[in-house]
């Protein structure tokens, strides 16, 4: 194997990647448009070239890949990807290898898995061994290291943590339950909570005319600036949000007991607006010995966290108890 291997986090928006040497160093890096709205066709073709352009004057025999969706890792087939079109059992691995050769090792994981196993290695949590990290982002990822290997479960699928039940008769999620953290911690969330206070035509707000006429993806950034300003509907929410990751957290520490939750993904930029209120949820309902000892930290690798989760994968993917 070459002492460097290929990293690559999969978005909805981009496809970021880079050449990644065994002590976590990055050589080269490329972003590109993923076009993943436009089927899953359209996004291979993208990442056959992206692996292509990346691994030029490079002898690199080992591919991590992290990806949205319910990946069984273990067989790297996508089982289930809600916003990629086209996608029910979709064999990754193999249609890469047709594509790019079939001596390559790809190494296929959840992009909230990758994340975790990047913050793991070179992040937040590098010197604890068991640790579960967050994203919150369109929706809400998670990923899990238990005693300094990744928990996938018995199908490849474990970590869906956007998808526990916070509130069993709460707001509907895109899975199609009912009151998933995702529903009340993401950036999707958010927009819900603004629309649903603005049919409140008694409701005083800045946010009625801020929001009008702005693109969706905007308006998570306009509740937070709000709020920095202290305007009382937008504090709400981010109290909102606080709560509800708060009793996620409780509940995953009570349960495996974990030295660390990291907080990653775009809407953690918000961080001073809600950490406080989740700090105060997760004592109040965690057990105290094991919620005194476990912390929680903003994630420190940013967009390079998936990218370095998936490189890690790649460099250890023989020995890597998670496979």
């Amino acid at each position: 194997m070459s002492d460097k291997v290929i990293g690559i986090d999969i978005g909805g928006t981009n496809l970021r990647g880079a050449l990644v040497d065994s002590e976590g160093n990055i050589h080269k890096r490329m972003k590109i448009l993923s076009q993943a709205d436009q089927g899953i066709d359209k996004l291979i073709d993208n990442l056959a070239n992206f692996i292509a352009d990346i691994s030029k004057g490079e002898k690199v025999t080992n591919i991590g890949v992290g990806i949205p969706g319910i990946i069984d890792s273990k067989n790297g087939i996508i089982t289930q990807a809600p916003n990629i079109m086209n996608v029910d059992n979709y064999p990754l691995r193999s249609v890469l290898k047709e594509k790019l050769g079939p001596d390559l090792n790809i190494v296929i994981e959840n992009d909230a898995n990758s994340a975790a196993v990047g913050e793991w290695w070179m992040g937040a949590s590098k010197d604890v061994n068991s640790m579960i990290m967050l994203t919150m982002g369109t929706g809400v990822g998670g990923g899990i290291v238990l005693d300094g290997n990744l928990w996938t479960g018995a199908d490849g699928m474990a970590g869906e943590l956007g998808h526990m039940t916070i509130y069993p008769d709460g707001a509907r999620c895109n899975c199609g339950n009912y009151g998933c953290l995702e529903s009340y911690a993401s950036a999707t969330a958010i927009r819900r909570m603004v629309k649903e206070g603005l049919q409140d035509g008694n409701l005083n707000t800045v946010l009625r005319e801020t929001t009008e006429n702005v693109h969706i993806e905007d308006i998570p950034r306009i509740v937070m600036e709000a709020a920095s300003s202290g305007e009382e509907f937008s504090l709400k929410i981010w109290k909102e949000v606080g709560v509800a990751l708060g009793i996620a957290i409780a509940s995953l520490v009570n349960l495996l007991n974990i030295e660390m939750v990291v907080i990653g993904g775009g809407v953690s930029n918000a961080w001073d607006l809600f950490i406080d209120t989740t700090y105060k949820e997760a004592h109040k309902r965690a057990f105290r010995a094991p919620m005194e000892r476990a912390k929680i930290e903003r994630g420190l690798l940013r967009d390079d966290a998936g990218i370095l989760g998936s490189a890690y994968l790649a460099l250890h993917s023989s020995s890597w108890k998670g496979f």
